[in-house]
């Protein structure tokens, strides 16, 4: 079974679309078969990303501009084999939530920080395109580990110090 791969930040406009997409350019990229969304724990429906998320992506050759908002749902939450959060407090209220997805749901960046400080994607909703262009560095810079994670297993994903 491939993996199934979930973003999730708080509207789903901004920094998991970039995920998903960063993501999704990767894997193929890499020719790996996966299944590839994001959703947000405060989205409104059907919203396109942010235009400067899509500008920043764009600079990068990836567009997400068909990508729309989603609010998680307990089914994607029993969907996908891995989720992970922009924040420590995106998988906090996952994990309140739900339960069962302890042993699935990550912070994105624990795969790559060196520190605690390193740990949450900054949002930039309503900042300047620098600021998204920070973010998506932030994001892009996790998804080598997160791709080798997802299709090797290693239960180890913190990055060596």
């Amino acid at each position: 079974m491939s993996p199934r791969i979930l973003f999730v930040c708080t509207g789903n406009v901004c920094r998991s679309p970039m995920a998903e997409g960063l993501f999704r350019d990767l894997a193929q990229g890499a020719n790996i078969e996966v299944e590839v969304a994001s959703a947000g724990l405060g989205a409104m429906e059907d919203h396109p990303p942010s235009r400067n998320s899509v500008i920043a992506m764009q600079e990068k050759g990836i567009d997400i501009t068909h990508q729309r908002s989603q609010m998680i749902t307990p089914e994607m939450i029993d969907r996908y084999t891995h989720i992970f959060g922009m924040g420590e407090g995106h998988i906090d209220t996952i994990r309140a939530y739900f339960p069962h997805s302890l042993e699935k749901t990550f912070v994105l960046r624990e795969f790559v920080a060196k520190d605690e400080y390193d740990l949450n994607v900054p949002d930039p909703i309503g900042g300047d395109l620098d600021e998204y262009q920070l973010t998506r560095d932030l994001i892009s810079e996790a998804m080598p580990s997160i791709l080798s994670f997802v299709t090797t297993g290693d239960p180890t994903p913190r990055a060596a110090d």
